[in-house]
């Protein structure tokens, strides 16, 4: 009876240990393969943040969008990310979308038009995107 106890315990320290292993090296899924809430023009995005903070944070916060617009620039690599700018018509603001350096694509260049999919994190001085994933 002892013997059957131990090894119940054994296997439980051995189960929780491999879970809590998996769970601290999990990783977030792709944004490609999630489903966007919503379908925007980069202009559209930044006048509705500057139109409302509150009610836009409201509506587009956390979520995944797809926004569509022309490469305004492509910011050199900084902590492992690069920052493609898209234009909004606002020579002080744009949308922001940050993607890991080995994910952008070569074909993102200054005038390009694009169509990017990431999570809103709100408008700092401009619109930021994160975790993006180019859309073909």
């Amino acid at each position: 009876m002892k013997r059957i106890v131990i090894l119940i315990a054994l296997l439980a320290v051995i189960g929780g240990g491999w879970y809590a292993w998996r769970e601290y090296n999990r990783t977030a899924g792709p944004t490609s393969e999630l489903e966007a809430a919503e379908a925007i023009e980069a202009a559209a995005l930044l006048q509705a943040y500057t139109a409302d903070e509150n009610a836009a944070n409201a509506r587009f916060n956390g979520k995944v969008l797809l926004v569509s617009g022309t490469v305004r620039e492509v910011k050199a690599p900084e902590n492992g990310l690069v920052d493609v700018v898209l234009e909004t018509g606002d020579p002080l603001a744009g949308v922001v979308c940050q993607f890991a350096q080995a994910d952008v694509p070569s074909a993102l260049t200054a005038g390009a038009p694009a169509r990017i999919k990431g999570i809103s994190t709100g408008l700092l001085m401009d619109v930021v995107l994160q975790r993006c994933a180019i859309v073909e």
